[in-house]
């Protein structure tokens, strides 16, 4: 049987650093992401090949592997064979399709080229992330960010009596509140083993082991609105959480751009990661103005 095994804490010090090595844009390269959404991917993971390899059969979708990672940041194509090997050799053993998801649009090819007439291409517009440029997300200038400055005047109108302060371990429990109370306003979110409650809960249990950034804004002394993120590269970060109180006008304006002015002016982008496919997220990301869209394809593998 391939020698694919469940993700734990401890193999952070293996698959953080070769993930850093990528200097990935995508918003699923850190192993924080991976440990947090194990249990919706049910991810597994093993090194062939001197390569990453990441294969998933998640709650709600059919069965895929990411593509092969080198472990030391250069592809050999012997290495990237046998990756390819043991991934098929797992999906044969667990008598599952053959299909790689969240595929860069840039690895594409490696994949095209090693299966040729077998492989099909399909995008996957609901996976693929929204990048911005920090500096528009941190001033939101110029006329196309009016809107945005007005929400944000709303709220500064509305509730002088506010503060933004950093996430930490003390206030990691008013950070759970606030996701608890917008979990209890969101029908699919009320199940216990929701799995983004869980993957928020792994990302603040685990702060001081995961190098995370956050912000907390209180209303009246009252936590109403929390943010998570994290640094793909020197040049990228990603937001990981945002939640908040959305009867308070103009909050999520408000708290996005005061974590991207204070956290990430150092920072050459930021992703926002994807809409799911739901219409009103597509919207939110899109009136941002993204200055470009990680593109992500599935590669199915016929026999």
């Amino acid at each position: 049987m391939s020698d694919f095994r469940e993700i734990t804490l401890e193999d952070q010090g293996l698959i953080a650093p070769i993930l850093k090595r990528m200097r990935p844009i995508s918003s699923e390269y850190t192993f924080p992401y991976l440990y947090a959404w194990r249990r919706d991917y049910n991810l597994r993971f093993g090194i062939f090949g001197n390569h990453l390899c990441l294969v998933c059969n998640p709650r709600t979708a059919f069965p895929f592997a990411f593509c092969p990672i080198p472990v030391d940041g250069q592809r050999d194509s012997d290495g990237f064979k046998k990756a390819l090997e043991a991934i098929e050799s797992h999906f044969r053993e667990q008598h599952f399709d053959l299909a790689f998801g969240r595929v860069e649009e840039d690895k594409v090819p490696l994949l095209t080229e090693f299966y040729q007439t077998r492989a099909e291409v399909v995008h996957l517009p609901e996976a693929s992330d929204y990048v911005y440029a920090s500096s528009d997300l941190a001033q939101l200038a110029g006329k196309k960010y009016s809107r945005k400055r007005n929400h944000i005047s709303q709220f500064l109108r509305g509730y002088p009596d506010h503060e933004y302060v950093p996430v930490g371990p003390e206030n990691i429990e008013e950070c759970k509140r606030v996701f608890e109370e917008w979990c209890a306003k969101h029908e699919e979110c009320q199940h216990p083993d929701n799995c983004e409650r869980l993957a928020c809960n792994d990302f603040l249990d685990n702060w001081d082991r995961f190098d995370l950034k956050g912000g907390l804004v209180r209303v009246n002394g009252k936590a109403e609105a929390f943010t998570v993120g994290e640094r793909l590269s020197d040049e990228v970060a990603a937001v990981r959480v945002e939640k908040g109180n959305a009867e308070i006008h103009g909050i999520y304006t408000f708290i996005n751009r005061e974590f991207c002015a204070r956290e990430w002016t150092d920072c050459q982008y930021v992703n926002r990661e994807e809409d799911l496919g739901k219409e009103g997220l597509r919207k939110a990301k899109e009136s941002y103005y993204p200055v470009l869209m990680v593109n992500k394809y599935l590669v199915r593998c016929r026999t």
